[in-house]
């Protein structure tokens, strides 16, 4: 109507200087009229009145909220927690032997478990980091000045150079973070009291009075922590951290650059104690002075250990922390002498190229990369599986192969390594991504290797600790290079790194097609108790019938001889279809959250969880089914 009514107003003939706006606005009504149906008139579609004439109205609406607002919760006021738990994530990693080596502090080195008791130890090292939340990181540009790099590093020690206090606001209802309830049930000295979590009805009241009074008067210390409860407020905690701690491998010959914090990066924001290191880091990081980087990812640009002035791709960069760390390297000017002295190049002599498929993810690269004011980056998106190759053809074979000094294959990868700060990976992990992947990052790593030079280094890695996406890979591009790419551990030039050894074999599972996300999705709609009931009324009802109608009649039996063998084969074909279809989702007794680990780690334990879970595993590739293949 409003469209009409634009362009009844544009027409001449009702727009002239003597008409009235009395009378415009009649004919206007007139005619919108006259063009189409009233809006009151047409029926009502979509929302909770489908079909129906019911109006909207504010009284309504008003006891409508009322009469939610009274239904008790069924979480007990406050928000659900998440359990840190996959079943067939710990399952899986348990079977392939994740656990089965520790860190011994005497060798500095990964030895076996000796014992189920070392391995429920690693295991249970393992699963509290896996549940922490990830500490905050940064580090220093390595290719300032000197006077400014030594500037930034002095105020850098005025804030994170000595122990902080800062004041946590812990939530009222959560135990698992450390909340009100857990607190009381601690106690004023530290110690654990019991608390029945089902009162009885008579005593609700007297407990309900006595925690109120707790809360209300008690003061909990604990070590370096104060916790100050208070009276329909938030619950405070002080809590001393510890001052930042150097990343010996980020550093500038004996000068460490990288710094890994105490508290995590939401702390970091929020906390009104930390607000000056924020707004500090803030400052800085939009200067180009400091670099916000998680530890891991600083790892693989130092070891591809690029130097000044050579040439070097990124084949996946978004969002572009890794290509920051990398121009640091490379884009430096280089010093040349003169008549009149020592003078620096207009322009540097090394240069990245940073690439990245998606068109989007390239723009915020670009973004990224902004702040670092230097004219040694290149932004390219194309596909990283057919990255162009740009050297002659008769170089191929021979010494002159190859583009690039150093290539960084940092794949996509189903990404189980960042569930720290990803938490949702712990309710959707699975298996089937792993696999779905390693053709693509097999691809990629192929031709980083291909446009890497001879004599240079390509490095792959990537958020993953599946050795599907690790291991797999790199011992396919070994085979198929046949000797052109040697494997080189660079542990031993990084020091304060401590890593694990790959593994040399590995297990190979696949998840069945009755546990993937989609059947156990339905499996679970179909079953719940509104279903159920259901289903046995539409049972009841069928019964009634029989007995009123009486039995069904059978099928009368086809000769299968008087089939043609197409027939036959397509009958063999459907039965085949049906049986497949019929697979259903089975629910494990391992299925637990949070998980329960096995109480002996030998084998047969071990492949009994997965064998439940719907995990089937292939001694030979003989064994996969073509369908897998």
């Amino acid at each position: 109507n409003l469209e009409r009514a634009i362009g009844i107003i544009s027409q001449p003939s009702l727009t002239p200087a003597s008409l009235s706006d009395c009378r415009l606005r009649q004919q206007l009504k007139q005619r919108t009229q006259f063009q189409s149906p009233c809006v009151e008139n047409m029926p009502r579609r979509g929302g909770k009145n489908k079909g129906g004439n019911k109006k909207w109205s504010r009284k309504r609406k008003v006891e409508e909220r009322s009469a939610k607002s009274d239904k008790p919760r069924t979480n007990g006021g406050g928000y659900y927690t998440i359990i840190n738990s996959n079943a067939k994530f710990e399952a899986y990693y348990s079977l392939v032997g994740l656990h089965n080596n520790r860190y011994d502090e005497e060798s500095k080195k990964f030895v076996p478990c000796a014992n189920d008791a070392e391995k429920h130890a690693e295991r249970d090292l393992f699963m509290t980091s896996m549940t922490s939340i990830l500490p905050a990181s940064f580090r220093v540009d390595r290719s300032l000045d000197a006077t400014t790099q030594k500037n930034v590093l002095d105020e850098l020690q005025e804030f994170v150079g000595k122990e902080m206090e800062v004041e946590i606001e812990l939530p009222k209802r959560s135990e698992a973070f450390g909340g009100m309830k857990n607190i009381l049930d601690k106690g004023t000295d530290g110690e654990e009291k019991k608390v029945d979590g089902a009162m009885d009805e008579n005593k609700d009241d007297a407990k309900k009075e006595e925690c109120d009074a707790k809360s209300a008067d008690a003061t909990t210390e604990t070590g370096d922590e104060t916790t100050t409860p208070i009276d329909d407020g938030p619950t405070i905690i002080k809590k001393t951290i510890a001052p930042a701690k150097p990343i010996p491998f980020i550093s500038s010959g004996e000068t460490i650059l990288g710094y890994q914090l105490s508290v995590d990066r939401r702390t970091l924001r929020r906390n009104k104690s930390l607000e000056p290191l924020h707004e500090w880091l803030k400052i800085q990081t939009d200067c180009g002075h400091v670099t916000r980087q998680e530890t891991v990812s600083m790892i693989p640009p130092v070891v591809l250990d690029a130097k000044e002035g050579m040439s070097v791709l990124d084949m996946c960069a978004a969002p572009g922390s890794k290509t920051c760390q990398l121009v640091e390297h490379v884009g430096g000017f280089s010093t040349v002498a003169s008549e009149g002295g020592e003078k620096k190049d207009l322009e540097p002599k090394g240069y990245v190229v940073a690439n990245d498929a998606d068109e989007k993810r390239a723009y915020m690269l670009v973004h990224q990369l902004r702040r670092m004011n230097s004219p040694a980056i290149f932004v390219t998106s194309c596909d990283g599986q057919f990255f162009p190759i740009l050297d002659e053809k008769s170089d191929k074979g021979t010494e002159r192969e190859g583009t690039f000094d150093r290539v960084l294959a940092d794949v996509p990868c189903s990404g189980d390594g960042t569930i720290r700060k990803n938490p949702g990976i712990w309710r959707h992990w699975n298996h089937l991504g792993s696999l779905a992947l390693h053709p693509l990052q097999l691809s990629i790593a192929l031709r980083g290797a291909r446009l890497t030079k001879v004599g240079g280094y390509v490095v792959y890695s990537t958020c993953s600790m599946n050795p599907m996406e690790n291991e797999s890979v790199v011992a396919e591009l070994l085979r198929v290079s046949d000797g052109s790419l040697v494997l080189e551990d660079p542990r031993e030039r990084m020091e304060g790194l401590i890593a694990r050894p790959g593994w040399a074999s590995w297990r190979v599972l696949r998840e069945g097609q009755n546990r993937t996300r989609k059947a156990m999705k339905d499996w679970k709609k179909k079953n719940n108790s509104k279903m159920m009931a259901k289903k046995k009324k539409f049972d009841e009802m069928r019964e009634e019938a029989d007995g009123h109608y009486g039995p069904a009649k059978k099928e009368a039996k086809v000769d299968d001889t008087s089939k043609d063998g197409d027939e036959k084969r397509k009958d063999e074909d459907q039965n085949k279809k049906v049986e497949k279809e019929e697979e259903k989702f089975v629910p494990s007794l391992f299925d637990t959250k949070p998980y329960i680990p096995p109480v002996t780690w030998d084998e047969a334990a071990l492949n009994e969880r997965t064998t439940s879970l719907g995990f089937h595993e292939y001694k030979s590739y003989d064994e996969v089914e073509p369908e897998w293949r």
